[in-house]
């Protein structure tokens, strides 16, 4: 069932394909070729530079931590992405904003647009999503064919992912965190839980409808998962090097017992890119044993 609802998603995006519409259903113009750009998340940035190639002149701003490609660190940065100068975005002068539906302030974005700049917006809550973005960032700099070719491979790499994962006989039961002090992990309703799906494992918390809940954790002790991941939200791995050192002491855990504590990066996770595709690999490794 999951594996038709990818190849329905693929085939409705490229059959929409000659009326493209961003994630707020405006249509995007690939006619176009901007040349001063600015990316209001450091995702969107990301995705850009894949386009854009080794010359990322183009892309003019960025938002904080946009720190991949190692190149855009030296843009000129427009604030965090939940919280973007508006007038720094408006003195670059761009002719494109890239923004994320998941993340920047919609009022934000809204105001630039009633500026007269032009915006467009990506959606990535869901793995089905990204292909769709690879298409709209595509043709909105002016790539439309190397965006359709992008979500294809994107979209190939995912089912056999999945294809792969299909033959477990007993998917890993897995504790997926993501903050401590509260903790804080992933819930039915996040791009997380849907990545634990890909790779045939089980997110203990896949029954609480929310993106990332807060759970006490004498309920995480009882639901005793089989593995822990501990999802790094910075390059400095040393935060997550610590949640993860936090769970050794309750030593009746499945997880600690069988040493199935594991840091992966957050970068490869959360990034709608193809680097996605080595997150999810990595992923899979690490509950593998591997």
């Amino acid at each position: 069932m999951r594996t038709f609802f990818y190849l329905f998603i693929l085939l409705r995006a490229v059959s929409a394909n000659a009326a493209l519409l961003d994630a707020t259903d405006v249509a995007v113009d690939s006619t176009l070729h901007p040349l001063k750009i600015v990316t209001l998340a450091p995702s969107v940035a990301e995705l850009a530079a894949e386009f854009l190639g080794p010359d990322l002149s183009r892309i003019i701003a960025v938002s904080e931590r946009t720190d991949f490609p190692i190149a855009l660190q030296k843009k000129k940065s427009i604030g965090t992405f939940s919280a973007f100068n508006i007038e720094s975005v408006v003195a670059a002068k761009p002719d494109l904003i890239l923004a994320t539906l998941d993340g920047n302030p919609k009022e934000r974005v809204l105001r630039l647009r009633a500026l007269g700049l032009r915006v467009v917006v990506v959606g990535t809550l869901k793995l089905s999503d990204v292909a769709q973005a690879m298409r709209v960032v595509a043709a909105a700099l002016g790539e439309p064919g190397r965006g359709e070719k992008e979500a294809e491979l994107f979209m190939n790499q995912l089912l056999k992912i999945k294809g792969d994962a299909a033959s477990l006989k007993s998917p890993s039961r897995v504790l997926l965190q993501v903050g401590e002090d509260p903790l804080v992990v992933a819930g039915g309703h996040s791009f997380l839980n849907e990545a634990l799906e890909v790779v045939g494992a089980k997110n203990i918390y896949s029954d609480l409808k929310t993106a990332y809940p807060r759970p006490a954790l004498e309920d995480v002790l009882s639901r005793n998962p089989d593995d822990i991941v501990v999802v790094s939200m910075s390059a400095n791995t040393q935060a997550a090097q610590k949640m993860a050192q936090a769970w050794k002491k309750f030593t009746h855990l499945s997880a600690v017992k069988h040493g199935k504590i594991h840091i992966i990066s957050g970068d490869l996770l959360l990034r709608p890119s193809l680097r996605l595709l080595d997150g999810l690999a990595a992923l899979k490794t690490s509950l593998a044993g591997g």
